[in-house]
């Protein structure tokens, strides 16, 4: 499935090409000199195999030579298919389009009734998986909120479920442990027709975030391991925090995060350098005054621009944070900070952004994913930008219309319109404002609401075949049995 072109002629940059080989050899010499730490002994050897070393003073370092790093870059699969289950949604990152996809894993949900947020629900995981399944510029089925009414040890499990179920789309998620991850790859194996066939064409991926500053604990390193042992694609998510977890300066960061992403990237590569890589990359910056992570700030905007430049680099697929915004209720504020957030990756050639869904403080709402949704198709627009051709410019129109004439008989007008010279919005409210006054006026989020549940309503995702619904129920006994002592 194609997602939104991108405008390869005029692209965003907001770091020049020196500043980006800065940024490159920074990180180099933080990769040689500083190291990254490994808690996990397994990871540690098999990085000391490939060719890292030991440091001399602090324990559980690994340090990276120049040439060991340059080789592990021009090891890297750069063009990507992450296959669905619904083949029509197959993700072929190709460098020319963009690929959107829904916020993963808040806590909470914004309710569809009271407007309040709450503890999510395994039914709102299944409603969420659903709504994305219907909305054309959500690419990717990554929970939007996770499960919290079942028991802690299957939250995963049980969510990754709901999520299969209602959504054909390509999955993804995280695993808390690498029992987990076995789990997971059993359930997708019942989808796929077994776990070679899932080798094969693995439907879901996993992703998980170094512990920043410089650090993969155990359980980031088993999960990496393991998943990429199991031939499922893994995303190595640094998200440095600026001025506490990383630099203030915003290059530092982005030195530093690019180090932790190549940490985990060669620590991959100890297994295969065969399974998609994804340049996952995430900085946070922290509020001055509370010390508390914002998202929805110019900032956000620029390091994820220059995180698409990063990415590019080293020919990798881009894929960081968009939509983003700190406020608590609807309002403009929320409004601004989304297109601020989410336009500026997507003007820089981003591939894959996140953040549908998004708004709220461990919150997430089935009306934004609607509006976000919309708010792509505006982006897309953009994108597309001005067609400078014989048809475009219309010289023999203008000369036949005239002076004090009108264009809006001529068959050019509604030709072009109907090919999209003018997009045309079914959930932004455009009406004058005498007919509001008359009408009665609806605030977007209502707007949207009717949308969900329309949606919810008509919109079936292609479905599992009984025997396959059967086997994953199963995986799910097996697992709570394990996890739970159930029998």
């Amino acid at each position: 499935m194609k997602g939104i072109r991108l405008n390869m002629n005029s692209r965003l940059k907001v770091l020049t090409d020196d500043q980006v080989d800065m940024i490159h050899e920074a990180s180099l010499r933080i990769l040689e000199r500083t190291g990254i730490r490994y808690d996990s002994e397994d990871a540690r050897k098999r990085l000391l195999n490939a060719g890292a070393a030991a440091h001399p003073t602090r324990k559980g370092v690994i340090t990276f030579p120049r040439p060991m790093v340059e080789d592990a870059i021009r090891k890297i699969t750069h063009r990507n298919i992450f296959p669905a289950r619904d083949r029509r949604w197959d993700i072929e990152y190709d460098g020319e389009h963009l690929f959107p996809y829904a916020g993963g894993g808040d806590p909470k949900i914004i309710d569809l009734q009271s407007g309040r947020p709450r503890p999510s629900t395994y039914e709102d995981v299944e409603m969420a998986a659903r709504l994305g399944d219907a909305l054309e510029n959500n690419h990717l089925a990554s929970s939007l909120v996770m499960a919290n009414d079942v028991p802690p040890e299957l939250l995963v499990l049980k969510t990754m479920e709901a999520t299969l179920k209602n959504s054909g789309k390509a999955a993804s998620g995280y695993a808390p442990n690498k029992e987990t991850v076995d789990f997971l790859v059993k359930m997708w194996a019942c989808v796929s027709g077994g776990v070679e066939e899932l080798r094969k064409r693995p439907l879901f991926s996993l992703g998980g975030s170094p512990s920043s500053p410089l650090t993969f604990s155990n359980h980031n390193c088993d999960v990496l391991l393991r998943s990429v042992e199991q031939g499922i694609p893994f995303y190595v998510i640094p998200c440095p925090i600026c001025g506490e977890t990383g630099p203030v300066t915003l290059s530092g960061a982005l030195a530093q995060q690019n180090a932790e992403q190549f940490g985990g990237i060669m620590l991959v590569q100890t297994i295969t350098t065969s399974l998609p890589t994804v340049y996952s990359g995430r900085v946070c910056i922290m509020d001055p005054r509370s010390g508390r992570d914002l998202w929805g700030v110019p900032e956000e905007g620029l390091v994820s621009a220059a995180l698409v430049q990063m990415a590019r680099r080293y020919g990798m697929v881009s894929d960081t944070n968009g939509m983003s915004s700190d406020i608590t209720r609807w309002d403009m504020q929320m409004g601004f900070e989304q297109m601020m957030t989410g336009l500026m990756p997507a003007m820089a050639g981003a591939e894959s952004i996140s953040g549908l869904g998004s708004g709220w403080e461990g919150a997430s709402s089935l009306e934004m994913m609607v509006i976000n949704n919309e708010v792509f198709n505006d982006i897309a627009r953009i994108m597309r930008g001005i067609r400078v051709d014989e048809g475009g410019l219309a010289i023999d129109l203008i000369d036949k219309v005239g002076h004090m004439g009108n264009f809006l008989a001529e068959p050019h007008t509604m030709d072009n319109i109907r090919k999209g010279e003018l997009r045309v919005s079914p959930l932004w409210d455009k009406r004058s404002s005498d007919r509001v006054a008359k009408e009665g006026f609806k605030p977007i989020q209502d707007t949207a609401k009717d949308h969900v549940r329309r949606l919810l309503q008509e919109h079936e995702p292609e479905p599992l075949d009984r025997d396959v619904e059967s086997g994953v129920n199963q995986v799910i006994k097996e697992a709570a049995k394990v996890f739970l002592g159930r029998h």
